[in-house]
């Protein structure tokens, strides 16, 4: 599903995403501490941002100003005989203030887009089970995909998986394991 340019438009003509700039960086940080209200996850997008891991980072500005940002790495999906890679979202935060706005909606329909004209089949993530199925999101465990955030017997809503072409959805399976920087943030 692509990026409704025109539904964006009439709801938020002033919003613009684009690509992340150096710029960016320290404003970026406040905004991802005070979306979630701690510094793990701020620390967790600049440690993939130094460690070269950090896939794709988008921002989102309204009149200017920077309201959000998406970021996107990779985690290894590992079926015992092979490791695949796919792009994971996280962590997305939308500045308190602007937030419930669309902001984030139009940040994961454009990683959505973007990540599918790079050729990635799927897209993982960790998230709220209620928000991200509106994106095409479904719990990865029952299509067979493992975790660390999903312990046996336990709650797996939370771990999703999209589908971002037919062809991978019955062809990809096993544990996907994210980058280390992911555990460090929650600790």
């Amino acid at each position: 599903m692509a990026l409704d340019d025109s539904r964006l438009a009439a709801t938020k003509p002033n919003l613009r995403i684009r690509l992340e700039e150096p710029g960016d960086i320290p404003q970026l940080h406040a905004l991802v501490e005070a979306a979630f209200g701690r510094a793990g996850e701020a620390d967790l997008l600049d440690r993939l941002r130094d460690e070269g891991a950090l896939l794709l980072s988008h921002v989102a500005l309204l009149d200017d100003e920077l309201v959000g940002q998406a970021a996107y790495s990779l985690v290894n999906v590992d079926d015992g005989a092979q490791v695949n890679h796919f792009p994971a979202l996280g962590p997305i935060a939308v500045s308190p203030a602007r937030q419930r706005q669309g902001i984030g909606s139009a940040l994961v329909w454009a990683g959505m887009a973007a990540m599918r004209a790079a050729g990635h089949g799927l897209l993982f993530l960790v998230g709220h089970r209620t928000y991200y199925p509106r994106f095409g999101f479904v719990p990865a465990l029952p299509l067979g995909f493992g975790s660390d955030y999903v312990q046996p017997g336990g709650a797996h809503e939370h771990f999703m998986v999209a589908a971002l072409d037919d062809e991978t959805v019955g062809s990809a399976r096993g544990h996907v394991r994210f980058h280390s920087a992911f555990a460090d943030a929650e600790a």
